[in-house]
């Protein structure tokens, strides 16, 4: 029998206490027996006499996050993939309309929200209410009304997606059917590796539903690739967002161009957060605009697009 979904665990040397959380929210999930399947992928077999129930454990040699993922990929079998990093967790009651989601519309992709805690909360164990009124759309329409699926935020393509709506691009933000990904897979040894991942899996996906449920709890902590303050480590990082940006423009996919331009504001923002150099900025800057990056054109993504779009012009 075929799992509805298989949840991709990475684990790299975190606390044995966060990975027993993030599995335990994994358990408490409604599914009936043989519909989930949970695999652990140990990069670098760091994780010691573990005790596990019923999930199944790959130890490989450290490679990364991208080629852990990767991994488990190939081991999966389920109709859909999630991938949950071991220092995280799911919120269960919220991620039971993730599940909803995928069977009732049958979708090759469902995205979802995530919240952020200190590392010494404990997850939510309910969605966290939101005010505002909700973009519902389909197609760059309304769609069903608050009262037929409250949480619907965007019913439509992937490359409709990528055309109308800001991306955020956490591979753990969304679940995914697992025969979209065709050959697509993680590029080994990159940072930020999602950002060259997801954009490719939304232009394969046919129907992309987004809902308004904070399903992820995102755990910051110290010791993750974001965290860091190591010089080195810093300019990798932002090394790798120029590449990625690069990449993504290769592919010549006009889709795409929203989400270039997005990532080239990201690109100028971490530079400039990082290192709080001007220098580096500036030089930064340069290869951009020689590269045809820079300037931006102006349009209305979102507030802090626009502002940068117009300070590219005047001030980079």
């Amino acid at each position: 029998m075929e799992p509805l979904i298989s949840f991709v665990v990475t684990y790299h040397n975190e606390p044995e206490a966060f990975l027993q959380a993030c599995l335990e929210s994994i358990r408490a999930l409604h599914l009936a027996e043989g519909e989930a399947e949970v695999i652990v992928v140990d990069d670098g077999r760091t994780l010691a006499d573990f005790p596990l129930q019923g999930e199944k454990l790959i130890r490989q040699e450290q490679a990364g996050l991208s080629v852990a993922r990767n991994t488990g990929i190939e081991a999966s079998r389920g109709r859909y993939i999630q991938f949950v990093d071991a220092d995280d967790c799911l919120i269960p009651i919220a991620y039971e309309a993730v599940l909803e989601t995928l069977r009732r519309e049958q979708a090759d992709v469902v995205m979802f929200r995530m919240t952020k805690q200190s590392t010494t909360a404990k997850p939510p164990s309910s969605p966290p209410q939101e005010g505002g009124t909700e973009a519902r759309l389909q197609m760059g329409k309304p769609t069903a009304s608050r009262t037929d699926c409250p949480l619907l935020l965007w019913r439509g393509s992937g490359r409709l997606f990528l055309l109308h709506r800001n991306l955020r691009a956490a591979a753990w933000g969304y679940a995914f059917r697992r025969e979209t990904l065709g050959e697509l897979r993680f590029l080994p040894g990159l940072l930020h590796e999602d950002e060259l991942f997801t954009p490719q899996l939304f232009l394969r996906a046919g129907t992309l539903v987004e809902v308004k449920a904070k399903a992820y709890f995102y755990r910051q902590h110290a010791g993750t690739i974001t965290s860091t303050k190591s010089s080195a480590k810093i300019q990798n990082r932002l090394n790798d967002i120029h590449f990625i940006i690069k990449e993504l423009r290769n592919l010549e996919n006009p889709l795409l161009e929203r989400r270039i331009r997005q990532l080239t504001v990201d690109y100028m923002q971490k530079t400039w957060t990082l290192t709080s150099s001007r220098d580096e900025l500036r030089r930064r800057s340069r290869e951009l605009r020689l590269e045809g990056f820079l300037p931006l054109p102006v349009r209305c993504y979102s507030l802090r697009y626009w502002l940068a779009s117009l300070m590219s012009r005047v001030c980079l």
